[in-house]
């Protein structure tokens, strides 16, 4: 039988819960924020990574563990969610993989890494197909100090994963909706994206006087669709409820144009709601996301197949 796991981000495992009994998934075996399900993989807004075909291994002893693992793949990962001792004894016997912080813009690529986790002394859970650049949900970028804020850490792994082919660049116009202090519309603007910025606070100077930079004071939520706007972006703290009504009205307009927004949440996240999202493109939980999640949109309403984003 086919299986696939969630790994929960260690602070949101209400959420994941939450998620997986609205959806009726059981799982097959379940320690601390690591979920194994049967069956094909499904989308998961509260994973911080997806590990896509799932293989159990039983095993006898530590070597016979690193030798059968060291057939599957070149470098390996330990997920350590229990039987923490043997696990690492048996990486000791692998190719540890220790990834360089990621330079952004760039594709990534996991050939031929692989990672595990014990479900017991003598048994295991491996897999070397991911839907994030890291097995354990990672994305340590090699950080740009001249950014106005680190918000811009979310819009860089949000665009890893959408891909270089599918990133906003010279001759896109973006919008950017509650954008001050200017994380992501610096960002967005060192890809030579032309980017306009609303908010009722002002950029940070240095932002404001970026190339390709037009700044709109006001509420982002009345400026109306447009079709010289290509992508919409928006860290805006507000109700997602508003913001679902917002992103509908706009597709409904535009249904061309791109999105890359955060769901920011008060309380309690509504699995309905992040549904209803789905519904309309990829929602999922970013290594950078803090009680939030981020919503991408780049084709026909309800597509969500994209690079770095498979086996949905």
């Amino acid at each position: 039988m086919n299986h696939w796991a969630v790994l929960a981000p260690a602070d949101f495992l209400a959420e994941a819960e939450a998620e997986q009994r609205a959806r009726g998934l059981v799982p097959v075996f379940q320690a601390e924020n690591f979920f194994v399900f049967a069956g094909p993989p499904v989308d998961f807004a509260w994973a911080a990574v997806r590990w896509l075909e799932v293989e159990k291994l039983e095993i006898q002893s530590i070597s016979e563990g690193a030798r059968q693992l060291k057939g599957k793949a070149k470098k390996w990962v330990f997920l350590s969610v229990g039987h923490h001792r043997r696990g690492s004894l048996i990486l000791e016997g692998l190719r540890a993989w220790k990834p360089a912080p990621l330079e952004f813009p760039s594709a990534f690529s996991l050939e031929n890494v692989g990672a595990f986790a014990l479900e017991s002394p003598n048994a295991l859970w491996w897999s070397r197909k991911f839907d994030r650049p890291h097995p354990l949900g990672e994305m340590p970028f090699r950080e740009d100090k001249s950014a106005p804020s680190r918000a811009y850490l979310k819009l860089w792994e949000a665009l890893t994963l959408l891909g270089p082919e599918l990133c906003p660049g010279p001759g896109t116009r973006c919008l950017d909706l509650g954008a001050s202090p200017g994380g992501w519309t610096w960002g967005l603007a060192r890809l030579g994206a032309s980017v306009l910025s609303v908010d009722r606070a002002p950029l940070a100077p240095e932002v404001a006087s970026l190339p390709g930079v037009e700044f709109r004071k006001g509420d982002a939520f009345q400026v109306l669709p447009d079709a010289a706007i290509d992508w919409v972006f928006s860290d805006l703290i507000c109700y997602p409820e508003k913001l679902l009504e917002y992103v509908k009205f706009w597709l409904k307009e535009q249904p061309k144009t791109r999105f890359v927004c955060t769901l920011k949440f008060q309380g309690a996240a509504d699995p309905a709601l992040v549904q209803e999202f789905a519904k309309l493109g990829w929602v999922g939980h970013l290594c950078w996301n803090k009680h939030e999640l981020t919503w991408i949109a780049v084709g026909a309403p309800g597509s969500a197949t994209f690079p770095g984003m498979e086996g949905s």
